[in-house]
């Protein structure tokens, strides 16, 4: 019997996807676990499978349109000649409309979403004034301007002609008193007026900025000034389409933000063992083809002092504190348009190259867009690290439900006191935010004391 093939729920934040693309056509015979579309959420781009065998009958959403979760997007029947008339009369009470309004906005939907996927550009317009009946609105009053004896026509000021700031506070202004005002010789005063050439716009190489002879005759042979509307045109503002990922993130970080009362503790660790036990530990492992970052060696320290102040490792319930049996460790991720945390599942289990190679491998399925849900879901911890970007010192968000989440920043060298004696150290600066209804003060700086001793002591990373 035919029956209606729903947009899945990824994940529990998904309220809709959007179809990329049909893995198959209508009419097409299906096996279990075919590929027939591939979905993109708010997260990632996904494979969506049928878990038995059949036919395509009818595809009820086009590439590029969104669904909301649990929408039929098509049908799926036995055999190829099922009857699905009932079917595509139900889904078209679902849409609001017959059945054939639904069949004509399926083509519709495509270069919508194409729209949707490119920038807006808008021009600024400049904005109209209030309606008011019965009353015309006065002009804009022009600027003032006047005409002297001596030739001059410009703007005032209280009656009185400008020229390029110089202002004549009595009598008429002219373009004689304009050359003596600036300070130039009498006689690149005549030339001035003989060629033609504004003093005030001469740049002088006398003493104090004088204006000489030769300032004047190579004004006069200088190129003229390209015209005022040779300028690039201003640049129109940009609108860009808020896409799944950017709204989601919005909607976690706003509630994250105005729910979980928050607190940071900032420490700044010495680095200097950790530095050179990572160039001892690249040359013993290059031959094997393993490279191991700061950023994993950092990542590992986390989880072993997750493990070992487990309090830190929780989040916040109305009724009671869940403290995690696992470190699943969520790493902060970039992408074009927005944030991912894949976790690392049991991280404080793995040893350094293990979790340098799931690190990696996470980070470039989540590039590729090719994350599954369980795969950046239910961290209980997370690290954003921005030292790499040449960031010193920075505050991360909460990543719910997560009662934690550490800002790493810059690894670098700074004049540091050793013994009594100025020298130079590697340093690093790291900021915990903490939801004060899990961590206190005391528990958030006992977590990052047991970070430092493992920081500033790498050996204990692989005993």
């Amino acid at each position: 019997m035919a029956e209606f093939f729903k947009m899945p729920q990824a994940s529990p934040t998904m309220e809709s996807g959007t179809l990329n693309a049909w893995r198959k056509a209508e009419g097409d015979a299906l096996v279990s676990q075919d590929v027939v579309a591939e979905v993109e959420t708010d997260k990632a781009a996904m494979d969506v499978e049928v878990f038995e065998a059949g036919f395509l009958l009818k595809i009820l959403a086009q590439a590029g349109e969104e669904v909301p979760a649990g929408r039929p997007i098509a049908i799926i029947g036995k055999s190829k000649d099922e009857d699905i008339s009932a079917l595509l009369a139900e889904f078209a009470a679902m849409k609001g409309g017959a059945a054939p309004a639904a069949a004509q906005a399926a083509p519709v939907a495509a270069p919508a979403a194409a729209q949707a996927a490119a920038p807006v550009v808008v021009a600024e317009v400049a904005p109209k004034p209030t309606a008011n009946p019965g009353v015309v609105p006065p002009a804009a009053p022009a600027p003032a301007t006047v005409s002297t004896p001596g030739g001059y026509v410009g703007p005032t000021w209280r009656g009185k002609p400008l020229h390029h700031g110089l202002e004549e506070i009595g009598g008429t202004f002219t373009p004689a008193k304009l050359r003596r005002a600036v300070r130039s010789s009498p006689l690149a005063r005549k030339i001035a007026e003989d060629l033609g050439v504004p003093l005030d716009r001469v740049a002088g190489s006398g003493p104090n900025g004088r204006v000489l002879r030769a300032d004047v005759e190579a004004a006069a042979q200088a190129p003229a000034p390209q015209a005022a509307q040779a300028a690039a045109p201003a640049r129109a503002n940009e609108l860009v389409r808020n896409s799944k990922m950017r709204k989601l993130i919005a909607s976690r970080l706003k509630e994250s933000y105005l729910d979980a009362p928050t607190f940071f503790l900032t420490a700044n660790f010495d680095c200097d063992a950790l530095v050179a036990f990572r160039t001892t530990l690249n040359q013993q492992a290059s031959a094997k083809g393993v490279k191991v970052s700061f950023n994993d060696l950092t990542l590992l320290a986390v989880a072993r002092a997750l493990a070992e102040v487990p309090e830190c490792n929780a989040a916040w319930g109305e009724e009671s504190i869940t403290r995690f049996g696992s470190v699943d460790l969520g790493v902060a991720v970039a992408l074009e348009d927005g944030l991912i945390t894949p976790i690392i599942r049991g991280a404080d289990k793995l040893s350094l190259l293990q979790l340098a190679a799931q690190t990696k491998a996470l980070v470039e399925r989540a590039r590729a867009r090719k994350l599954q849900p369980e795969e950046y879901t239910g961290a209980t911890f997370s690290v954003s690290n921005l030292g790499m970007m040449g960031i010193e010192h920075f505050t991360a968000i909460l990543n719910p439900p997560a009662a934690g989440i550490l800002a790493v920043g810059a690894l670098q060298q700074e004049p540091v006191v050793k013994d009594g004696a100025l020298g130079v150290g590697w340093r690093m600066r790291v900021t915990m935010t903490c939801d004060h209804r899990v961590i206190d003060g005391a528990l958030g700086a006992r977590f990052l004391a047991a970070l430092r001793q493992l920081i500033e002591r790498p050996l204990l990373l692989v005993v």
